[in-house]
């Protein structure tokens, strides 16, 4: 017995050294980390000048890099992938509607994509097609000031049947007792009219959902498709924010206003930024740096086979129009300058360039016309050009007419072409200018009763051009009308340009 009680006595001892220490006398780790892989307008899937820069399958293995040094990692893009694309604008065989962007969501999907906001081009696309892509999405949207119009309505869109959010908190931990709280605003620029979107102003609508969020978070960033002007406002409006990570320009760029970095990356994945955050538990230290995306990145074998299918069934559609995406066209030794922050609102090299190339292949034209939204690249074109660049620049083809018409009217199609400047309808011409409130073609002022021939864009008379609903064929000033036949290299503008280029 008395054995028996030593040993019960030993035993019971020696289990109360095992009760763990209550955690509350144990230090915590308050430090949490983690990062964001930032890219905005992204319109290709694959890389470009010949596969030197870019491409989404170069972007997964950045993602998969970043992921595996760092497990709290958040891949964004910051507005405008759906459109303007050289897939997006094609119908696969068998199939009744453009693709309009479902090749990005797939392989964003596919990548890792976590988060979004709208940008502008998001609108290009018919509302029923991005209603798809939003269901399609496995990442998350922003709605941010974009709402959707119905009727006489203003609803936030949806996806899969549920609300867009505003804004969105994100948590993060470090694998023990500490984690984090960021507030993430979104917006976008109401650059791209649509019936059925609406925009609230930015930064009212900004500082409401800040105002929101502020208080149950530990800080907060924005994720902005905006204007750098844009974007420094609201820097100077929200002035706590620790980062604004922007889109829309094309050009990489870093700026602090105050204490608010502001970082865009360059378009289409050439590069992009990667933002790391250190928590210590009160205040947070970002440490942002950009990295290139070209030859230096592997592109990962399984993405790039997904994009490959794609580049072939899209091919099959273009190779009927007479185009070789692989072609050479020229070496550019001055970049052309397609962005619309400058197409739109000014005459451009490329612009130029476009009705040059449209008058001299038409031959007997007195002049030529084609707007600034046949143009949809937003960007430079640069380097070696291949057809593929110029399907690019210019998607949606389209052909070069001839047509005869009446002075007066060629007037008032230019007087509606200025009061476009800023939209697509803003007209890039060639021998056309302004004098004195006077038009003149070449040095000779346009008289209204004269007759005059002029090379100009198929679209543009279809009367759907901004401003130009009376341009149509059935216009009464219009004199004659030619069309190219199949085999002229006029059926397609993108043909024409070509042509131009090599010549220069």
């Amino acid at each position: 017995m008395y054995r028996y009680f030593c040993l019960l006595l030993t035993s019971l001892a020696f289990g109360a050294c095992l009760v763990p220490t209550p955690l509350v006398n144990q230090p915590q780790d308050p430090n949490v980390s983690f990062s964001i892989l930032h890219i905005n307008d992204v319109y290709e899937i694959a890389p470009l000048e010949k596969g030197k820069v870019g491409g989404m399958a170069r972007v997964a293995t950045l993602e998969r890099k970043l992921h595996s040094q760092q497990p709290n990692l958040y891949t964004v893009l910051v507005g405008d992938f759906l459109s303007p694309s050289v897939i997006g604008t094609v119908k696969l065989e068998g199939e009744e509607e453009r693709v309009q962007g479902q090749q990005m969501v797939d392989l964003m999907n596919i990548v890792g994509v976590d988060w979004v906001v709208f940008g502008n081009h998001e609108f290009d696309i018919k509302e029923d097609a991005l209603q798809k892509r939003l269901d399609e999405s496995d990442f998350g949207w922003i709605g941010g000031n974009v709402r959707h119009r119905r009727n006489d309505s203003l609803l936030r869109f949806q996806q899969r049947g549920k609300d867009l959010p505003d804004y969105t908190i994100w948590e993060f931990d470090n694998g023990a007792q500490s984690s984090i709280r960021v507030g993430v605003i979104g917006v976008c620029l109401d650059a791209n009219q649509q019936d059925f979107v609406s925009y609230e102003n930015v930064f009212t609508n900004a500082k409401q959902n800040y105002r929101l969020i502020k208080d149950s978070v530990d800080f907060c960033i924005a994720m902005t498709h905006l204007s750098i002007e844009e974007d420094r406002e609201l820097a100077r409006q929200l002035p706590d924010l620790k980062l604004i990570m922007g889109g829309h320009e094309h050009e990489r760029h870093f700026e602090k206003v105050g204490s608010v970095s502001i970082a865009k990356a360059d378009a289409n994945a050439k590069s992009a930024w990667i933002h790391r955050f250190e928590w210590n538990g009160e205040s947070v230290q970002l440490i942002s740096y950009l990295e290139e995306i070209g030859e230096n990145i592997a592109p990962d074998p399984w993405v790039a086979s997904q994009v490959k299918a794609w580049e072939q069934k899209a091919y099959q559609a273009f190779e009927a129009t007479g185009l070789d995406l692989n072609a050479p066209v020229c070496k550019l030794e001055t970049p052309l300058d397609g962005r619309e922050t400058t197409i739109r609102t000014r005459p451009t090299n490329l612009g130029l360039a476009l009705a040059e190339s449209m008058y001299q292949a038409a031959e007997d034209a007195d002049c030529a016309i084609v707007n600034s939204g046949s143009v949809r690249i937003d960007d430079f074109l640069r380097g070696e050009i291949t057809e593929f660049d110029l399907v690019r620049t210019l998607p949606f083809g389209g052909a070069v007419l001839k047509v005869d018409m009446r002075g007066s009217l060629l007037i008032q199609i230019l007087e509606a072409g200025m009061a476009n400047q800023g939209n697509g309808g803003y007209l890039q011409t060639h021998l056309l200018s302004q004098e004195n409130d006077q038009w003149l073609i070449g040095e000779q002022e346009i008289m209204a009763e004269e007759k005059y021939r002029v090379a100009i864009s198929d679209f543009l008379l279809t009367g759907r051009e901004s401003g130009l609903g009376f341009l149509t064929p059935q216009n009464d000033s219009i004199i004659a009308l030619t069309r190219p036949g199949t085999e002229s290299r006029l059926r397609d503008i993108r043909l024409v340009l070509a042509d131009y280029l090599k010549k220069q």
